[in-house]
């Protein structure tokens, strides 16, 4: 019988500011028969659907022996290395990988911390890849490794996985981070800070755990058992990323100043962990299982990412922790922005969800005008569904049976969904055929009947023109030391002055800002105001005046009716779970 195959990676980072960690991969009891191994390092991170150049980070290659005796080695493709082994059946193989890339969450390395997303670090063999491994990491000086991975014999800085899928999707935070237990339901949970701001160690567990109770709650099954929620807090920071048994999220310092701030941030932590079923268990049929070597096309982000978006609020509603008027206010802000941005009736959520690899990470220039939004979009969608669910099943069913249903149907270790199983499983609960609904709203462009699928909920969507002072117009993001346009908002004064996404911002009224003090000032004009911007266009210094014109656009607002039917009041019972 042969041996079973043994795996072993090492961690290492003996020189924190050079941002290199080395890698070390033994493997052993090789059948002899085989005269070569390849290795791949993805060329994606799930959880952001773009193809990243992993690759270039790699330096110093090599391979050999037991005896210690260099191996020949050639590179296949960009991110695939063949070792020619021959008869070998212990392999070790070492590289470096520069890693100075926090903010997308892959690979960082520096003198105040490390954070490893495996896809970004660790390479695989194809033929292994569903072998159990193990890791061992050696932490810089007094550092330590918070993890969803399990220990090996309590070794704090040994670890087990069994598979590379499973390692790649647990990251590692090192450094001498804040971890916080807490037990709930009997199962642990891990806070993981980074960075320094004025939290309350204890408002973050009971908050944290009210939020995972829910989803205990919604779902009826806890699919790991423990779970690491590690934060990033600077200045910089934002966003997060949904992992098997983890998540990793950013937060600005500021955040926790303000219950706006503070309300964002759990918002954050709703979503990702939403993530933990939708999308980590119930998978899309085109990313199951993961190819990490091209793109993964798949048509149903919308319900992966959309519908998480949705349920992200609803969960801190449900649960108290957002007010209702709160949430009527982001279903009016959501009604403006479908029914105003000129991509939604271009590009269909489902295309929106195809063609994220080409254009939804890649903020095309003219990206508002001609493309939708899987999260946005995808949310406002999967809303009215929930809604059309609950009416045609008289109170009966909504989404959150839709979405358990195919949580208990489409296992991890099944094929995944596609949109027609979706569509299906959501007709069994409605009752009926909603054929015309996916048409519509899925695989189509039709404006959203607001007003019909509100008033289910007894709910009336009320308008007027207002005065309106767009704010500049234009949608930043700070990439590095750099200000970059990403977004113009159509008839505002950015796109009527001739600013352009992707244009760099150098100056504001001749003055040179970071991207906070930018932000502020931008959010600070008023009506007649002017200010001119300073900017960077294919290497040229250019100048733009902008004078911020009042204009008038539908203002909505949301209420209840003053004589609501039985229907209408048990419907926005049950969905908001609170009193009418």
């Amino acid at each position: 019988m042969a041996k079973k195959i043994k795996i072993f990676y090492t961690l290492g980072m003996p020189d924190p500011s050079a941002h290199y960690f080395e890698v070390e991969i033994t493997f052993e009891n090789l059948p002899k028969s085989d005269n070569a191994l390849s290795l791949i390092l993805p060329v994606w991170r799930p959880g952001r659907y773009l193809i990243f150049d992993f690759a270039s980070g790699i330096q110093e290659f090599s391979a050999v022996s037991s005896p210690g005796k260099p191996i020949k080695w050639n590179k296949t493709e960009k991110n695939t290395w063949l070792i020619r082994k021959k008869d070998q059946t212990k392999v070790r193989v070492k590289y470096k990988v520069f890693a100075n890339d926090f903010a997308n969450r892959t690979r960082g390395l520096d003198e105040m911390h490390a954070f490893v997303n495996g896809t970004a670090v660790f390479m695989y063999p194809p033929k292994y890849r569903s072998s159990q491994l193990n890791l061992e990491v050696k932490p810089f000086g007094n550092w330590h490794v918070t993890t969803g991975l399990e220990n090996v014999k309590n070794d704090p800085l040994m670890f087990t996985a069994p598979n590379y899928d499973y390692l790649s999707d647990c990251p590692l935070e090192i450094g001498t981070q804040n971890d916080f237990d807490f037990e709930v339901e009997g199962v642990k949970h891990i806070i993981s800070f980074f960075g320094e701001a004025g939290y309350d160690k204890e408002r973050l567990i009971n908050d944290f755990t009210t939020i995972i109770k829910k989803n205990f709650q919604f779902w009826g099954k806890v699919p790991y058992k423990k779970y690491v929620f590690i934060v990033h807090c600077t200045p910089s920071s934002g966003g997060g990323t949904e992992h098997i048994n983890s998540t990793v999220v950013g937060v600005r310092p500021d955040a926790f100043n303000t219950d706006a701030g503070y309300e964002s941030f759990l918002r954050l932590i709703s979503h990702e962990f939403f993530h933990t079923w939708n999308v980590k268990q119930l998978k899309p049929k085109g990313i199951t299982p993961y190819d990490f070597t091209k793109e993964n096309y798949t048509s149903e982000l919308w319900i992966a990412e959309g519908g998480t978006s949705y349920y992200d609020g609803l969960m801190l509603v449900r649960t108290g922790q957002m007010k209702v008027e709160d949430f009527y206010g982001e279903i009016t802000r959501g009604i403006e922005d479908e029914r105003h941005r000129p991509g939604y009736r271009v590009q269909s959520v489902a295309e929106s969800s195809f063609d994220a690899w080409v254009k939804f990470w890649r903020r095309t220039p003219n990206a508002y005008y001609s493309e939708s939004d899987y999260y946005a979009k995808g949310s406002y969608v999967c809303m009215v569904l929930d809604l059309e669910i609950r009416n045609s099943s008289k109170n009966t069913y909504s989404l959150d049976d839709v979405f358990k249903a195919m949580f208990e149907r489409f296992p991890l270790d099944k094929k995944g969904y596609d949109n027609d199983d979706f569509r299906r499983i959501c007709e069994e609960f409605a009752g009926r055929k909603l054929d015309k609904f996916f048409n519509d709203y899925v695989t189509g462009t039709k404006p959203i009947d607001w007003e019909r699928y509100l008033s289910y909920a007894g709910l009336v969507l009320g308008s007027n023109e207002s005065i309106y002072t767009p704010v500049v117009g234009i949608v930043t993001s700070n990439k590095g030391d750099k200000i970059l346009i990403d977004d113009i908002i159509a008839g505002s004064s950015g796109e009527k002055a001739g600013l352009r996404s992707g244009d760099e911002i150098i100056a504001y009224n001749g003055l040179r800002l970071n991207y906070e003090d930018m932000e502020k000032r931008i959010k600070e004009l008023k009506s007649m105001d002017t200010v001119k911007f300073t900017i960077f266009r294919d290497d040229k210094l250019m100048e733009f005046t902008l004078k911020l014109v009042e204009r008038k656009i539908a203002n909505y607002s949301l209420e209840k009716v003053q004589e609501p039917t039985m229907m209408q009041k048990a419907i926005f019972e049950k969905w908001m779970e609170t009193k009418w």
